[in-house]
């Protein structure tokens, strides 16, 4: 008899988020099962009815259903893209209180499912809540990430690329620290077309006129804003990135990327008990190894002020870990 490897993606929320990436999902063919689980049951129920019918023109059939708590009890994967509507102004940080009213109970219903598995957060402010899932959950650390800084990556490399007028993917670097404003580039680490992008730039001054490492990393940070303003939210590009981590899961792909997740002491960074985001290793058994970069003595106090910040945040709702 032949034995087949099913794999079950769970998603928690299904608003303009879960909905893009439960989209990128089964666009990309990446599971053999997907679940949807909605405070409100009709609208996860709806999204896997609109979803499924487009399996004619796929690449692969997926299962796609609304689903329960229990569902969670076998998943490979969880992704909580539940929380509170952003409201115009507010930064992720101010929707801390509202955001932990939403994301702790659906912990707690994962937690007593017997849930095993890898656990993403994507829910806002990113870096708070992964630390508060890790500890809530119980599961290893390995196993707890959120979506952090990679898709802040991402962004800082299609500025550089609309910059260029090249392949965005041509850069190698990445965002690190919090996903929000004390959020920061390394430029030290950032490499294009076999030099520094900083060496780039100096060798190019001609051709970008006013562009500058400071201007790129101010974009970055407030990318994510600018869309907001524009189009009311963000929904595809951490949709797409979301959908890339599943896909390094799942896949085993053993890829690095700047997630955020639990610093404990490892190389020159110098923190503990802190969820930010560095470049590591992820596969199939989740975070691996840490990637040292070497930051110099600016850039490593940047990182311990964002890591301040972060901190500083957690410990407005360590007391939800007693109840």
């Amino acid at each position: 008899m032949i034995a087949s490897h099913h794999n079950r993606v769970v998603i928690v929320g299904t608003g303009s988020v879960g909905s893009a990436v439960a989209s990128a999902i089964v666009e990309q063919g990446l599971c053999n099962e997907l679940v949807l689980i909605n405070h409100n049951p009709d609208k996860a129920k709806g999204l896997a009815m609109d979803l499924a019918d487009g399996s004619e023109f796929l690449g692969r059939f997926i299962t796609i259903r609304q689903g329960d708590w229990k569902d969670c009890a076998n998943a490979d994967v969880v992704v909580i893209a539940a929380g509170p509507k952003p409201k115009p102004g507010e930064t992720r940080m101010q929707e801390l209180g509202a955001a932990i009213d939403i994301v702790d109970p659906i912990l707690r219903h994962m937690t007593d499912s017997g849930f095993d598995g890898i656990l993403i957060m994507v829910s806002n402010p990113v870096d708070v809540l992964s630390w508060f899932a890790w500890r809530r959950t119980g599961l290893p650390r390995a196993q707890v990430f959120g979506s952090g800084a990679a898709l802040d990556t991402s962004r800082m490399k299609a500025i550089i690329g609309a910059t260029t007028h090249l392949d965005p993917r041509l850069v190698s670097g990445y965002v690190i620290g919090e996903h929000g404003d004390s959020q920061f580039v390394p430029w030290s680490t950032v490499s294009f077309i076999g030099k520094s992008f900083a060496q780039y730039l100096e060798d190019n001054r001609d051709r970008y006129p006013g562009v500058t490492l400071v201007g790129i990393e101010e974009q970055t940070r407030r990318r994510g804003l600018d869309i907001k303003g524009l189009r009311g939210g963000t929904s595809y590009g951490i949709a797409a990135t979301v959908a890339g981590l599943i896909r390094t899961i799942l896949w085993n792909e053993r890829s690095v990327v700047s997630v955020s997740t639990l610093i404990d002491g490892e190389y020159e960074y110098g923190e503990r008990d802190v969820f930010l985001s560095l470049p590591v290793a992820l596969d199939g058994s989740g975070v691996g190894d840490f990637v040292d970069l070497h930051l110099s003595d600016e850039e490593l106090a940047k990182f311990h002020a964002s890591a301040d910040v972060v901190r500083k945040h957690c410990a407005q709702i360590a007391d939800r870990l007693e109840t």
